[in-house]
């Protein structure tokens, strides 16, 4: 053969095989990250209505995929709720189950609050990021009850027909961290279930009970308090995972199981932060003296919980900061109309009690209601239908 002719037959070949790796590493990428159907194996991250979901610790099972009987006209066109199920086993013992909930069009006014991020007597550990008209974020860590004969949504129905034809155990009370991240247009609604043996081991058989798993015998014991804890931990950490997949930025692996991950508290944000950090200065986006500051900063960083915890509301606040000025103001011109200490006094007291009230009053009556004008959609509940049911106090 000439040499012209095998020169151009080798160019032909070399570009066929180039074509044919780059279209198969296209194809296999996607089927890590967006398993399509039941048995699929997934690892760190699974798109849900066009979101990330992070998954930690290893390969999981897609084994429910499905839509949520859900009707909210409020709430606009939102296509579907769409839900999906996902098994962590180890051997044939199912360790861990996600349930996620997510969109699949966007809204035009917010997807409101979940009843799971009100304060009650069943959560371990509730921790609300920040709650303004359309954004939430919002984390808790509670018991859970059910086992594979448990009611649920229809992507439950799979996972449990799935789970009984690969002849899968599980157990029956589960330990869960729940994430509910939303804004204007977008939701995702996260509850990750674990199986107190990864915490506990053997000695989680003890705790077979509800009554087990309540605030007041939890506290009571080291051992079930040190697993909780570890959840709480782990769950602290992983809510940046959460926030990171609603917005399509998870690109390595989310960390490991609460097992572990409770040792190194939020270290994999903390390790993430200082690669995005290095990142930016390669691309000269941010200064050295700025990259060796906020590099500092981040290894130091944890969680901010502020709760209100005055027994005075912000009105009442504000009221005692302005009378305590006014009443002097007020006895000063009493008196130069009166010339009288006692009668000044009665007026600027009088005129202080009466004030106060109609401050207060005020005050609130236009807070609540601009807040209805702007974000009319804050308190409203919107919930799906979840795997179980919680542990009472």
């Amino acid at each position: 053969m000439p040499d012209g002719h095998r020169l151009n037959l080798d160019r032909y070949v070399t570009a066929w095989s180039v074509l044919a790796i780059a279209l198969a590493a296209w194809l296999a990428w996607p089927a890590a990250a967006s398993a399509t159907s039941v048995g699929d194996k997934v690892t760190q991250q699974i798109e849900l209505g066009g979101k990330q979901v992070p998954l930690p610790g290893g390969e999981w099972t897609l084994a429910g995929l499905g839509t949520q009987t859900f009707n909210m006209p409020a709430l606009g066109a939102f296509g579907a709720i769409r839900t999906a199920v996902l098994f962590l086993t180890q051997q044939n013992r199912v360790v861990a189950v996600l349930e996620v909930n997510s969109n699949t069009l966007q809204v035009n006014d917010g997807w409101g609050r979940t009843k799971a991020c009100a304060e009650d007597a069943k959560q371990f550990l509730l921790v609300v990021r920040y709650k303004t008209g359309w954004e939430t974020s919002c984390l808790f860590v509670q018991a859970t009850r059910f086992e594979a004969a448990s009611a649920g949504p229809a992507a439950w129905e799979q996972a449990r027909d799935f789970a009984r034809k690969s002849r899968l155990t599980m157990a029956q009370l589960w330990l869960t961290a729940g994430f509910r991240v939303s804004d204007r247009q977008d939701i995702v609604d996260a509850r990750y279930h674990f199986d107190p043996a990864l915490m506990l081991g053997s000695s989680a058989e003890a705790f077979g009970s509800p009554d087990d798993w309540t605030a007041d015998a939890v506290k009571g014991d080291p051992l079930r308090l040190g697993a909780v804890q570890v959840m709480s931990a782990w769950a602290s950490g992983f809510d940046a995972w959460i926030e990171r997949g609603m917005r399509n930025q998870i690109a390595s692996a989310p960390g490991p199981l609460p097992e572990t991950a409770a040792y190194v508290t939020s270290a994999p944000a903390v390790d993430t932060k200082l690669r995005d950090l290095d990142q930016l200065y390669r691309d000269g986006r941010i200064t050295w003296d700025a990259y060796v500051t906020q590099s500092q900063k981040a290894t130091t960083e944890v969680p901010v919980y502020k709760q209100q915890t005055s027994l005075l509301s912000n009105s009442v606040q504000k009221n005692i900061s302005f009378r305590s000025f006014g009443t002097f103001v007020d006895y000063g011109i009493a008196y130069i109309v009166t010339a009288n200490p006692a009668i000044s006094w009665g007026i600027a007291l009088t005129l202080n009690a009466t004030d106060s009230v109609w401050f207060v009053m005020n005050d609130r009556y236009w807070d609540d209601y601009y807040a209805k004008q702007n974000t009319h959609d804050s308190e409203r509940v919107v919930d799906f239908t979840y795997i179980g049911q919680g542990v009472g106090a």
